[in-house]
């Protein structure tokens, strides 16, 4: 997707990031997600492990699942990052980018478990019951 740094944070500002690649960038409608950032859905971006970087602070984490480990601001609890052992990739929430305009979701995951609420958002981007293969 995008071969530019961006960077990003929490929302107190305790927490900095860095992603040098973005591999793809989606929205998420799963039951966890919703509840871990108290949103309708939720908009994330894959990077390789290596292309993510703390830069400022030191995230809590939270194992969500077994071998899912998610990382947050322990002061304010902005959700951050997204981290299933057994893959190569990591997904950073894309709201806490300096400046999500920068990069566009291109499709919609877990979408059997979807709001109603959502059923406008990223209107005629593809959309997948679960997570699609690559």
């Amino acid at each position: 997707m995008g071969e530019e740094a961006v960077t990003g944070g929490c929302l107190c500002g305790r927490l900095r990031y860095r992603v040098r690649r973005i591999e793809s960038a989606y929205w998420c409608h799963c039951t966890m997600c919703r509840r871990a950032s108290g949103s309708g859905a939720l908009p994330w971006l894959t990077v390789a492990r290596g292309d993510f970087e703390v830069t400022a602070g030191t995230p809590a984490r939270f194992s969500s699942s077994p071998g899912v480990t998610r990382l947050f601001c322990g002061h304010c609890g902005s959700p951050i990052l997204f981290d299933m052992a057994k893959e190569a990739a990591v997904d950073v929430t894309l709201g806490t980018l300096d400046d999500p305009d920068a990069v566009t979701p291109t499709h919609h995951i877990w979408t059997q478990s979807a709001l109603q609420m959502t059923a406008g958002l990223g209107a005629g981007l593809p959309r997948h019951e679960a997570e699609p293969e690559n």
